[in-house]
């Protein structure tokens, strides 16, 4: 008992993440996650200044929206919902009204229903108080407010973060416990070449691993692809690019393969919680969503359920991208600096 209590204490990695991970857990799950959204982004077209300022009122009066935009025109409205920046779209100048609703999140689009159904009675002028037409509600991109389009689209970054942070976490830990370290560093081989050389194999492995889980969607789940396969496989080898760098950095910090899975469970915590793969984003707290946007899963999971399930265009996905390749450049510069520090 005394061999291990010392041993334990003498173990900080370990000792450290025995008493990190819980600790991590309930600032997360106590603090970070909401089940129930207190905000809908909802864009108002109407042409009329007067009927928008009193849809305002009234949605801000149901305690749950803080700011709701007037589009400029019933198009530009549908492409904010096109590219996830509202999740309803209320047309009061329709006759009857009608509200476009971005399904895919079966969470938000109950919780924008419940709204709709308390504002059926008031978007149509105080003329129609007494008899109001229905209110036409149009579920848009997962018209059965299905779960499976929303998780399985999200699997696929969540299986690439990690396996691919985990494999490449692995390379360097592996060489030093089998003994074979000091012979890859007796070769002619740079740091940026030994970077490249160990990581290469682990791309066409994510790629391959993101085909698989799109396959499976598509045979097991009838989730139809509706945007480009093409900047699906860029923004994929990106996104890969970034976990593998930031798994290789693992590796050069660690000096044990357990060390290295435990780094690996320690981000991969935070990063699946904080993304919005289970857990609304906009439901999150204003710091949590800015670690989140540090995240590079979270700029891809807008990408591939854009992708997958709204058909976004190419200058969305670049928006998102630049953010990971930045998450990947810095990994990567981060990884060889210490690579290079270790060896010297």
């Amino acid at each position: 008992m005394l061999k291990e209590s010392r041993q334990l204490v003498r173990d900080r990695a370990t000792l450290g993440m025995l008493l990190g991970i819980p600790i991590l857990q309930i600032a997360l799950f106590g603090c970070a996650i909401e089940l129930s959204p207190q905000s809908l982004a909802v864009t108002v077209v109407a042409a009329d200044s007067h009927r928008f300022e009193r849809v305002q009122r009234l949605i801000q009066s149901q305690g749950l929206v803080a700011h709701i935009p007037q589009a400029a025109s019933h198009s530009a409205a549908m492409e904010a919902l096109n590219r996830g920046q509202t999740l309803l779209v209320v047309d009061a100048d329709a006759s009857p009204p009608v509200g476009y609703l971005d399904a895919t999140d079966p969470v938000l689009s109950t919780q924008a229903e419940l709204l709709i159904e308390r504002l059926a009675r008031s978007v149509s002028g105080p003329v129609e108080e007494d008899a109001p037409p229905p209110f036409v509600i149009k579920r848009l991109y997962n018209p059965g407010a299905r779960t499976q389009p929303f998780i399985v689209s999200g699997l696929v970054g969540v299986i690439l973060t990690m396996s691919l942070i985990m494999m490449s976490a692995l390379t360097l830990a592996r060489e030093r416990e089998r003994g074979t370290l000091e012979g890859l560093l007796t070769t002619p081989v740079r740091a940026a070449e030994l970077w490249v050389g160990k990581l290469s194999p682990y791309v066409a492995l994510g790629l391959l691993q993101a085909t698989l889980v799109l396959l499976i969607a598509r045979f097991a789940f009838d989730i139809y692809p509706v945007g480009s396969l093409f900047l699906l496989a860029a923004a994929t080898f990106v996104f890969a690019i970034a976990n593998l760098a930031l798994g290789f950095m693992f590796s050069c910090l660690a000096r044990q393969q357990m060390q290295a899975m435990q780094m690996t469970f320690f981000f991969f915590l935070p990063s699946s919680l904080l993304s919005g793969f289970m857990f609304p984003f906009d439901a999150m707290p204003r710091w949590a969503q800015g670690l989140g946007e540090i995240l590079p899963l979270t700029h891809y999971l807008r990408i591939v359920r854009g992708l997958l399930l709204r058909g976004v265009d190419a200058a969305f996905v670049v928006s998102e991208m630049w953010p990971v390749g930045l998450f990947a450049t810095g990994a990567a510069a981060a990884s060889l600096i210490i690579w290079r520090r270790s060896i010297a």
